[in-house]
């Protein structure tokens, strides 16, 4: 099998936020795993993981370092976790100390009166979750949420020479739509390797597969079982499956104006060519357009009216999908209106 992920290279370009979209198992978590053991024997810095919702604390908890625990780098000492905390001690020795912190993302207020000591890296493993995920979904401003996590644990003041905080996320290639690509302005032009985004704050490692993928197809039994799926691309190749290009068209200048919809705090402009018989869809509408439709109860304000199934041009948008009739500015907007504005429909 080959190596690891080398966690060594990515370290050495000390982004404040780094996030990592590999295949699965290539060793994203075990390698942080073990760097946070490093670190406390080292420097006694701490970390934080996080999961979303408070019932995955004791699951994320659970067995945390097991297979380290087996590492011979860690042979002399001894590790274990409850719902809150990470320990760990020498053998020989009596007391445990923590070393780790477990929270939820949705207890973020009452993490502010949590004590947290020397924290340096703070880990937020599956940030992107499958699009077919019934069972989990983002939070609401979920970037936003996880900015003042980061201030909480950290304390970090700008004059000051403290412990600087790095943050890691890490996922697999399920969903181009996830809310930190959006916020990043991340697109479909994707390509393999290291990316700085946000004035070389936000750095994205995509990783290329290589030998891993072939081998983990041919010589594990869930590469075999996936072969020649979908899931082949996500799982092992590490690739987006929504990226191609299929009904990108760019609106016509000639098109007209219907009406607009606000979802999820996202925007979209949907346009008729009466010479082609297109519906377009774009991810903006003009100033004072109307009428705009929102779909979600935060988007509802005294300017936009609330919309249902069975408001006449939201019938006609289901239709027109149905239809086949609908044409994207691009990829990335197809998938977004999928998730935001078609679902309600029943199409996704």
């Amino acid at each position: 099998m080959a190596d690891y992920y080398d966690w060594q290279e990515t370290l050495s370009y000390d982004a404040d936020v780094t996030m990592v979209i590999g295949a699965r198992g290539c060793g994203k978590t075990y390698g942080l795993r073990k760097q946070f053991i490093k670190d406390y024997i080292k420097r006694k810095w701490r970390f934080v993981e996080l999961c979303r919702y408070k019932n995955e604390l004791s699951l994320v908890a659970d067995g945390y370092f097991n297979r380290l625990a087996r590492d011979k780098d860690f042979e002399d000492y001894e590790f274990k976790t409850d719902a809150r905390f990470a320990y760990m001690k020498e053998k020989d020795a009596k007391n445990w100390e923590i070393f780790g912190y477990f929270i939820a993302m949705t207890d973020a207020q009452k993490q502010k009166k949590r004590t947290f000591d020397n924290v340096r890296r703070i880990l937020l493993d599956e940030a992107v979750l499958e699009t077919n995920n019934v069972y989990h979904r983002y939070l609401k401003n979920e970037y936003m949420v996880l900015a003042n996590i980061v201030d909480t644990v950290s304390r970090e003041r700008a004059d000051t020479e403290g412990i600087k905080p790095r943050v890691y996320l890490l996922g697999n290639a399920c969903d181009i739509t996830n809310p930190y690509f959006a916020i990043m302005g991340i697109g479909t032009d994707l390509q393999y390797g290291y990316k700085w985004f946000r004035d070389k704050t936000f750095l994205l490692h995509y990783v290329d597969p290589k030998e891993y993928a072939q081998e983990k197809l041919e010589g594990t039994v869930a590469g075999r079982m996936v072969k020649g799926t979908s899931e082949e691309l996500t799982a092992i190749s590490n690739t987006f499956l929504n990226t191609n290009d299929d009904f990108v068209l760019k609106k016509p200048k000639r098109a007209k104006f219907m009406f607009g919809i606000i979802s999820n705090s996202r925007k979209y402009g949907v346009w008729v060519d009466y010479t082609e018989g297109y519906y377009h869809i774009t991810d903006n509408f003009p100033n004072n357009a109307e009428p705009i439709y929102s779909l979600t109860r935060q988007d509802s304000t005294v300017n936009y009216i609330n919309a249902n199934r069975l408001n006449r041009a939201m019938k006609s948008l289901g239709e027109a999908y149905w239809l086949g009739i609908f044409r994207y500015d691009s990829a990335l907007i197809r998938e977004r209106f999928a998730n935001d504005v078609l679902k309600w429909f029943g199409v996704k």
